[in-house]
């Protein structure tokens, strides 16, 4: 019991005000790090710090107030023990985020995340970084698989229909299918013959494809903005079913559902309209659906 105690003083003490003091000594101004490492010998820092110069770039702009030590990185960069932040983590504003931090010196534009989506329909971008774009997910020569190329961005899709049409078999898909014109079943990416000119690609008429008779991504989703359908909102008893279906979803996942929100928006990036079961008909018989 004796060591449970100091061992839980330990580890509060340091959290208290005048830590700085207990630890680096009376007068501590915040940007001596000498004494860290006589704890921390082997810190679990999630940013290397030893022999790291810091070069200010147009991605990477150090604030006045984090001390550096001869231009080079040291534990006091980021910490300084007389904040009353969590971790004694130096900030210039709030953080509700980790990344928050990490932005305190990382330029936020320079890390936004690639959006191929986007990219295509620009029209002031060159024919390389079009192709760029196209490349990112048909890969090069078109030989990226059409569900790896969704889901290296989209790892999780808790929404309605998803787990129970990826997972169809097969045989079940095909015979459900079969004759529907409306269907087109393609063995790799190079069939779907992606464009550079947007004039061709607007020309194009959505399909709904099959890769090898399975029920992918691109089945119901069209990830070509120019000729994908926006979908507007189903009527409240349908959402109201969605959203059940939701959330069962992210209990069967046992997925936090703080992590996700349920779209009650218009959605994009969809093969067929939503409304009046349009997109389920197209493989569904209407008697099936009631």
């Amino acid at each position: 019991m004796r060591k449970l105690v100091l061992a839980i003083t330990f580890l509060v003490l340091p959290f208290q005000a005048g830590a700085g003091e207990r630890c680096g000594g009376i007068g501590y101004r915040g940007v001596e790090d000498s004494f860290c490492l006589k704890c921390h010998r082997e810190c679990p820092s999630i940013h290397p710090i030893f022999n790291v110069k810091v070069k200010e770039t147009k991605c990477l702009k150090v604030p006045s107030t984090f001390p550096l030590r001869d231009s080079y990185l040291a534990c006091t960069t980021c910490h300084d023990m007389t904040s009353s932040r969590k971790y004694f983590l130096r900030a210039t504003k709030p953080l509700v985020y980790r990344t928050d931090f990490c932005f305190e010196c990382h330029v936020k534009e320079c890390y936004r995340k690639f959006n191929p989506h986007k990219t295509i329909i620009s029209e002031k971008l060159s024919k390389k970084e079009k192709l760029k774009a196209c490349a990112y997910c048909h890969g090069v020569g078109a030989k990226e698989e059409a569900y790896l190329a969704c889901v290296g961005c989209h790892t999780e899709t808790p929404h309605a229909g998803a787990i129970e049409h990826l997972r169809a078999k097969r045989k079940d898909v095909e015979k459900l299918t079969k004759g529907v014109k409306e269907i087109v079943d393609i063995e790799s990416m190079k069939e779907v013959k992606p464009k550079l000119k947007l004039e061709e690609l607007k020309r194009r008429k959505p399909k709904m494809y099959l890769v090898k008779g399975r029920i992918e991504c691109i089945t119901c989703h069209n990830p070509h903005p120019q000729i994908a359908v926006k979908s507007g909102l189903p009527s409240k008893e349908v959402m109201e079913v969605a959203r059940r279906d939701f959330e069962f979803k992210l209990e069967k996942l046992q997925m936090d559902a703080k992590r996700f929100k349920f779209n009650d928006k218009q959605v994009s990036l969809m093969s067929r309209d939503l409304r009046s079961g349009k997109l389920c008909k197209v493989c569904h018989p209407i008697k099936s659906l009631r």
